[in-house]
């Protein structure tokens, strides 16, 4: 490869992060058991990929000790953060989290099916059986089945937290 491509591609690379970061999406949290433990990181790439049968998909650094945790677990939970939550993210999203005790301090319940935590503030939460993994670049995409849900107990008049442009905000009442 040349000078001349390589330059093209960190720029394309640099162009791409700036331009992605206009896109508002909502944060939550992956959260699975690793044998006794309880592991869980921030996400802000996650989607509903199907109504019939419920499913939904995730985007995890293959690297990552989430990856890891997921690769040893059938099941995993999402927990939709609310506009209060942003410590929670913060706390969960940043680098160099530790394998164990993630939750410690995080108010969770054991989700119904396989007994995943979710967090209990949490807007909306789904638990699913990882169904795919597809490799993609440096992240994998986890999909999987939902097999139970839920909402808090303020769904109906909490808001969502969201990522814009590296930080955070809300939208208006529903």
């Amino acid at each position: 490869m040349s000078v001349m491509d390589r330059t093209h591609e960190d720029s394309l690379t640099e162009r791409y992060r700036e331009l992605s970061d206009d896109i508002a999406a909502a944060v939550a949290v992956v959260s699975a058991k690793r044998g006794s433990a309880l592991h869980a990181i921030t996400v802000d790439s996650f989607l509903d990929v199907s109504y019939d049968p419920p499913t939904m998909a995730v985007s995890i650094y293959s690297g990552s000790r989430m990856m890891e945790t997921l690769e040893t677990s059938e099941y995993f939970a999402i927990s939709l953060l609310n506009s209060s939550q942003r410590d929670i993210s913060e706390r969960l999203g940043a680098p160099g989290q530790p394998l164990y005790g993630s939750l410690k301090g995080i108010d969770t319940f054991p989700a119904p099916q396989a007994g995943q935590p979710v967090l209990a503030e949490a807007i909306a939460w789904f638990e699913l059986r990882t169904t795919e993994v597809l490799e993609v670049a440096t992240h994998n995409l986890v999909v999987g089945e939902v097999i139970s849900q839920g909402a808090g107990e303020r769904a109906g008049t909490s808001r969502p937290l969201l990522r814009w442009r590296k930080g955070y905000g809300t939208i208006g009442p529903r």
